[in-house]
């Protein structure tokens, strides 16, 4: 193994652990905020779903530098088609479309939050249901 294709393999599963423990942080503020499990006495709710927002696109960052190594390393040599489209990948076709379409589920929880105003609230939150499905199949991603 070249020394490009140890910092990338490295890269790749660093910015992947990363991303995972940032997205599991921000699921986990994300569900205590919409139980509301703070007391007054502790940060103001604001403060709590900046964090979680934040956190949230600490991952997304994250899952980014994960991606283009994964592209970017010779032991897979993936081309964009096999990093953007599910199942097109011949290295492990099945786990890297799971780990696609939990970023495509993300981007789309995403931008339905830009789009709260317009789709509502309750639609907001059905979607956001859908986070714990995407995280769940992260999870199956990093573990196969």
């Amino acid at each position: 193994m070249s020394v490009w294709q140890a910092v990338t393999w490295n890269v790749a599963r660093t910015g992947g652990f990363t991303a995972y423990i940032l997205l599991t942080l921000s699921v986990a503020l994300g569900l205590a905020l919409s139980a509301q499990l703070q007391s007054p006495s502790r940060w103001p709710r604001i403060i709590n779903s900046e964090l979680h927002n934040f956190l949230t696109l600490l991952a997304l960052i994250f899952t980014g530098v994960h991606v283009l190594a994964v592209w970017i390393d010779p032991f897979t040599s993936f081309g964009w088609r096999e990093v953007f489209i599910p199942f097109a990948s011949h290295y492990r076709p099945l786990w890297m479309a799971l780990g696609m379409i939990a970023l495509y589920l993300g981007i789309a929880i995403g931008i339905s939050t830009w789009l709260r105003p317009l789709i509502g609230y309750t639609w907001w939150r059905r979607l956001h249901v859908l986070t714990l499905v995407g995280y769940g199949l992260v999870t199956v991603h990093g573990i196969a």
